[in-house]
């Protein structure tokens, strides 16, 4: 029963999301009053609400991908409206109405926030297009930003001003936090733009050389796929030996939960012979109807990650010794199913060849240190019973392999020959079969008699030899290929991918022989195939972003101004990551490619502004310092509240949202600071005089 850890988790989720807003309102309340956060802040709950119906209607529910989505666009939807508000206070400020400051404050600023919505936009759009497995898994958080972001533009460019002309005071003084982003843009930001104007290779080889230093971190960063679930519960896996009865399963089964009594920390538990338990998870998929395997759910009294761990580590060392039967378990998993968490796929013709190779590779699993539960189904040969007809003899007593195959299949297994028709109006088989209780034994085969075609019974072992043979016990078939799969698991699942990594440069020492390989499948497969789909959605991401730059600004040089930006943030993700100790998982790579158009926007409004002075009749340097210095308020100002709204998902600890929202987080820290010196040196290096936003692309 998991409604009330439902339950808990959704409350937690929008607790996070009113934290969130919270944090943003108190911060709008303190810099630009609160007039202006009372317009700003009530785009919050109308943008939350719309998302949430146009999120049904695409047919997703509330639950915690789509909430943790919401508290990742609660810093997002405000920023549209901050630009368009201060926008136009500055223009009160300036001596202009409300009416016309309304106007003159929306349209100024509606081109440069439009494009840098859609920036962002395409950002997320590529990863709904993900496909399958991870693709499914995240399907929610995609759309539910891009229905976020995109009310909050249309309120932003609508609902905003005409609040603004209701509340807005018709002359507008600068308040305490106005002249605290003036003092300190006078004081420190344009001394330090100055120098950087002035310096400029100094400020991009400082860049490029923080750049070099934090993608050296990665290694030391490490990379992952999908975390640990952090629930209460496990699976436990029983495995008989092959052939066993459902008698010597349920002796494993009774003696698993022997210990488990003994545990306090098991608040309770369920067991099931024959087949797993029904789904409790979405991607730990039962098995059916197999007398040698049972399973246990076990509930823990609560999600203590220290007791959970010693647990499993106990059940470990008390159930290898049991010797009558395999007894497994791994921690709930995030992500996509798998079979095991690491897999290698030994394919070939010969299977005495492919079992010598499965044999290496599974000593070389044996002797790491963290690899647990290996499982090699071509270790141990299968016995088998032979049943071959004499034909000599057959045909001397007029007995056709037929009639052979027949009737000893009739006997062991049953054979249809009729249908019956009852009082009830149903049709059922009649099948008929030689008497034994549970299974045929091998005595058994002496009450087997086959008729001649005379219908002459002649006893089963006068015209069969009978025997054993060893046989490979389990292969299958891969593209055509015979194959044998040697599966494990780790003590620590969130090193399936490094551990993986290591292992196969040891399995490549092999000496494969000419027609034989591996390959690699697990999670380590899953995760090189979605990060590559990942990596392609990032390349795409940005050509769609480049376009629609070089659309607004009509140049093909501005739009490598702002993307100055993105190598500039992956500075921040990366420290951020290192510095926390989390590594590059799977939600950090989604944080990455949300970053991307996320941190341009920054610079579009920067680069947009600065082309509007240029065109009023500014030099190209009175339009780079005064772009700067009145956009430098916007510019914290939306970056802080993107990085307050996500401060409570990344406070939650957990190895599913905290490295997405740290890799944002990093990135809009670093991106920031550096794009509001480096944005200057680049537009000053590569824009023409009086030319900014009039080059045709011809």
């Amino acid at each position: 029963e998991q409604a009330s850890a439902v339950q808990t988790r959704i409350n937690d989720f929008f607790s996070n999301l009113l934290q969130g807003i919270a944090l943003v309102g108190l911060v709008i309340l303190l810099v630009l009053g609160w007039r202006s956060a009372i317009i700003i802040i009530t785009l919050i709950p109308l943008c939350v609400i719309i998302a949430l119906a146009m999120l049904n209607g695409a047919g997703y529910g509330l639950q915690q991908i789509s909430i943790a989505s919401l508290v990742l666009a609660l810093g997002l939807l405000v920023d549209n409206g901050i630009v368009v508000i201060e926008n136009i206070n500055r223009f009160i400020q300036e001596g202009f109405s409300k009416r016309e400051a309304a106007l003159k404050g929306a349209s100024e600023v509606g081109l440069a926030i439009a494009s840098s919505t859609v920036t962002t936009l395409l950002s997320f759009f590529p990863l709904t297009q993900l496909g399958e497995g991870a693709g499914l898994f995240l399907a929610s958080l995609p759309l539910t930003v891009i229905f976020t972001l995109i009310i909050s533009l249309i309120l932003a460019l609508t609902f905003s001003p005409l609040l603004s002309n209701w509340l807005l005071s018709a002359k507008a003084n600068k308040g305490y936090a106005d002249r605290f982003f003036d003092w300190f843009s006078d004081r420190f930001y344009r001394p330090v733009l100055d120098f950087s104007l002035k310096r400029g290779w100094l400020i991009i080889a400082a860049s490029v050389a923080i750049l070099v230093f934090s993608v050296s971190l990665f290694p030391k960063i490490g990379v992952s796929f999908f975390p640990t679930a952090d629930k209460p519960l496990l699976l436990i896996e029983v495995n008989a030996p092959r052939g066993s009865s459902m008698e010597e399963t349920q002796k494993a089964i009774s003696y698993v939960e022997s210990v488990l009594d003994t545990v306090e920390f098991v608040k309770d538990y369920t067991a099931n012979i024959g087949h797993g338990n029904p789904q409790i998870y979405y991607n730990r998929i039962p098995k059916s109807f197999e007398q040698k395997h049972g399973q246990i759910l076990v509930n823990f009294k609560e999600w203590d990650p220290a007791r959970f761990y010693e647990s499993i580590a106990f059940f470990r060392q008390t159930f290898v010794d049991y010797p009558g039967a395999r007894i497994t378990m791994e921690e709930l998993k995030n992500g996509v199913p798998v079979g095991a968490p690491i897999e290698f796929r030994v394919l070939g013709e010969d299977l005495g060849v492919i079992k010598e190779l499965a044999s290496e590779v599974e000593m070389i699993l044996e002797n790491h240190p963290d690899i647990i539960n290996i499982e090699n189904p071509i270790r141990r040969e299968q016995t088998r019973l032979q049943l071959r007809l004499n034909k000599e003899k057959a045909g001397l007593l007029n007995v056709s392999e037929l009639d052979f195959d027949q009737t000893v299949r009739a006997s062991l297994n049953g054979l249809a020959i009729d249908k019956v028709n009852l009082d009830d109006g149903d049709d059922y088989s009649l099948t008929v079969r030689m008497p034994f209780d549970e299974q045929p034994d091998i005595s058994d085969l002496n009450k087997i008699y086959v008729a001649n075609r005379f219908g002459r019974l002649l006893p089963l072992n006068h015209i069969a030899d009978i025997g054993f043979e060893g046989g490979i016990a389990e292969f299958n078939h891969y593209d055509l290929e015979r194959n044998v799969v040697v599966r494990a698991s780790l003590n620590n699942l969130d090193n399936t991918i490094p551990v993986t990594a290591e292992l196969i440069e040891k399995v490549e020492q092999i000496n494969w022989p000419q027609g034989y390989t591996f390959e690699v499948g697990g999670e380590y497969r899953e995760q090189q195939s979605t990060f590559g789909d990942l990596g392609v959605i990032l390349v795409l991401a940005q050509i769609a972003i480049f376009a629609v730059l070089v659309l607004q600004f009509r140049s093909i040089i501005q739009p490598f101004i702002v993307f100055s930006a993105i190598p500039l943030a992956i500075c921040g993700s990366f420290i951020a990551l290192y510095l926390t100790g989390w590594s590059f998982s799977f939600f950090a790579f989604v944080g990455l490619i949300s970053l991307i158009g996320i941190v341009v926007n920054n610079s579009i409004i920067m680069v947009d502004y600065m082309n509007q002075l240029i065109r009023e009749g500014h030099s190209k340097m009175d339009a780079i310092v005064k772009g700067s210095q009145r956009r430098f308020k916007p510019i914290i100002l939306t970056t802080v509240t993107t990085i307050l709204g996500l401060i409570p998902l990344t406070l939650k600890g957990t190895n599913l949202w905290s490295p997405l929202s740290l890799t944002i987080i990093g990135g809009m820290i670093s991106s920031t600071i550096l794009s509001l010196i480096v944005v200057p040196v680049l537009y000053k290096w590569l824009t023409k005089e009086k030319k900014a936003v009039s080059e045709d692309l011809d």
